[in-house]
């Protein structure tokens, strides 16, 4: 009990812990967790510029300085370190925690957005619009990120269905896991940081992953083919401590909003499609790699076997139709620019 206690307090501290006195000594650092390793493009190409930016503009108000790696958070425990105030700030991956965000997922689901861009512009919308709002209670997210393309990336050539039936392969969320069993794979929940290893040690025969993450994590020294096919996307929020936000003055406020929202998200979005493609084109260049379309037929085929997924989440998702036919309105404005 006592240590229970120490530990509520210590949170609270944490939380709470600065005041005008704070502010008046100087500027508050603002904790920021990064789960990833300081080498990845999602650091050095916009999470260091986003912080040094910031911190530009907020001058004497606070000071974010990025926790990169573990130190502070994983893959598994950003939601719940930003929640209880360990860190003030964090890139929080939702496929572990993606059952406290089913309306979010709309985002994962195949066949619907085409790339980052209007994915995550059109989440955005639907948190602003209030229907997704209700699951981001618990902390306030300041941008969100969608990595498209997911596919397949495995030790044998997979063409057909029948290459990848049984084989073994990680995945990130539960609509991920799903669409790999309708389509005959075995979904394997192994966090992204691991995935290196788990190859290497023959643990998993693939993974499904965005391209980008196949590049950053140097998957290709062990994965030589990849099926060129949108199968899903996984997505990303940044996401802030909700005592933190509301306990800064008003003008470090404005520079939070100035830079998160629609803002952040775009940026980032739109950096997630170049590097997308980027990602594509060098493992195209590499002698030893595979990039394989499906032909016509056969994307018929897996499309009929995913469709069954899309309907279950439909089903057992608060309000799914609702919001599954939200997301396509604003994907067709942005398509057409209204």
């Amino acid at each position: 009990m006592m240590r229970s206690i120490l530990r509520s307090l210590a949170v609270s501290t944490v939380i709470t812990g600065f005041s005008a006195a704070a502010y008046a000594a100087g500027p508050v650092e603002l904790r920021f967790g990064f789960p990833n390793p300081p080498s990845s493009e999602q650091y050095t190409d916009m999470v260091k510029p986003w912080a040094e930016k910031v911190n530009k503009e907020a001058g004497d108000l606070f000071h974010v300085k990025v926790f990169v790696g573990s130190s502070l958070v994983n893959m598994h425990n950003t939601l719940d370190r930003v929640e209880t105030g360990v860190v003030n700030m964090g890139f929080c991956v939702l496929g572990p925690v993606s059952s406290q965000f089913p309306k979010t997922l709309v985002a994962t689901l195949p066949s619907v957005a085409r790339d980052a861009h209007e994915a995550g512009l059109a989440l955005q919308h639907l948190y602003e619009g209030g229907i997704i709002s209700d699951e981001w209670q618990k902390v306030k997210p300041l941008a969100f990120i969608i990595y498209p393309e997911l596919t397949y990336h495995t030790v044998p050539r997979v063409k057909t269905l029948a290459d990848l039936k049984g084989l073994k392969i990680s995945v990130q969320g539960r609509i991920a896991g799903e669409a790999l069993e309708a389509l005959g794979g075995v979904p394997i929940t192994i966090p992204t940081d691991e995935l290196y290893e788990a190859l290497h040690r023959g643990t998993i025969q693939g993974s499904a992953l965005g391209w980008p993450g196949v590049t950053g994590l140097h998957l290709t020294d062990i994965v030589k083919n990849h099926v060129l096919e949108p199968l899903g996307a996984t997505e990303v929020a940044v996401i802030m401590n909700n005592a933190t936000y509301d306990r800064l003055p008003a003008k470090a406020k404005q520079v939070i909003d100035a830079n998160s929202g629609t803002v952040f998200t775009n940026q980032f979005n739109d950096f997630i499609d170049r590097n997308t493609k980027e990602s594509i084109d060098t493992i195209k260049r590499m002698k030893d790699q595979a990039v394989t379309p499906l032909s016509p037929a056969e994307r018929a085929l897996w499309m009929k076997r995913i469709d069954p997924v899309i309907a279950a989440w439909e089903k057992r998702t608060p309000d799914g139709p609702r919001v599954l036919t939200a997301f396509r309105k604003e994907i067709a404005a942005i398509r057409s620019g209204s």
